[in-house]
């Protein structure tokens, strides 16, 4: 597991370390011998990884090393893991779309829109950008028999996202007729197009991948279009997901 280790951000000594005693309780000398680092360094790289939580020791003389539980040692490396690469893709979105910004260029990772054809053209990106997962919030302003030339395109648009796996999550208002092709996606048999009733005024919005948010800024009159805003966040994300759960709960 020393490449596994290695690819999960440990030290080549640490990793080499954590390989030996992934099955089996050694003292220093044992463990040096066992992973191939030198002598004279084993102590350091112990008490480093006993001070990151990774292995334990006893108070036995001699000491023996250990690692308490493999599978909590492999799901908090996972954890650091996925923390720092999280940390690292919003210190670059945050970078490019700056460099973007101030060279007066676009960027996929924010865009807004302020009219009806900008809103036809960003929420595809939800449909079409979507790799497993699309949770919707459909508030009480959603009007499915307007604009229909765009919703058709989505809707087509949504059967593809099906097609390729996406599995959907949506709540609409609990009065409003669903147009026919939506309906079809709710009946379909393989949930991957589910569907719950409740009345929220809250923004209308998508999550996509737990990574990606589109805003909605509509209200009651859908011919008063506020805009669209899309945004790669994975904190803004996590929140708009925990609200939705919460919804998809009560529905």
């Amino acid at each position: 597991m020393e490449r596994e280790f290695i690819e999960l951000g440990l030290g080549n000594y640490e990793s080499k370390i954590l390989n030996a005693l992934i099955n089996k309780s050694l003292n220093l000398r044992e463990l040096s011998q066992k992973s191939g680092v030198p002598f004279g360094k084993i102590y350091s790289v112990v008490k480093n990884l006993i001070k990151k939580d990774l292995v334990m020791e006893t108070n036995t003389r001699p000491k023996l090393v250990y690692i308490e539980n493999a599978s909590e040692l492999i799901k908090k490396l996972m954890r650091e893991k996925d923390r720092s690469h999280a940390e690292l893709r919003k210190h670059l979105i945050n970078l490019a779309s700056t460099i973007d910004k101030n060279k007066g260029r676009d960027t996929p990772f924010f865009e807004i829109g302020t009219t009806i054809k900008d809103n036809m053209k960003i929420q595809l990106r939800t449909f079409n950008e979507a790799e497993k997962e699309v949770l919707q919030i459909l508030n009480v302003y959603h009007k499915p028999n307007s604009n229909r030339k765009s919703k058709t395109i989505w809707e087509k648009s949504i059967a593809k996202a099906i097609s390729r796996g996406v599995k959907f999550k949506c709540i609409y208002p609990e009065l409003i007729q669903l147009p026919e092709m939506i309906n079809k996606f709710a009946n379909s048999k393989d949930n991957s197009f589910q569907i719950k009733r409740y009345n929220t005024y809250f923004t209308r919005c998508d999550i996509v991948d737990s990574k990606k948010v589109l805003l909605k800024l509509v209200q009651e009159d859908p011919i008063q279009f506020g805009g669209v805003i899309f945004i790669e966040d994975e904190s803004l994300a996590r929140n708009l997901k925990n609200i939705f759960n919460g919804m998809w709960e009560n529905c």
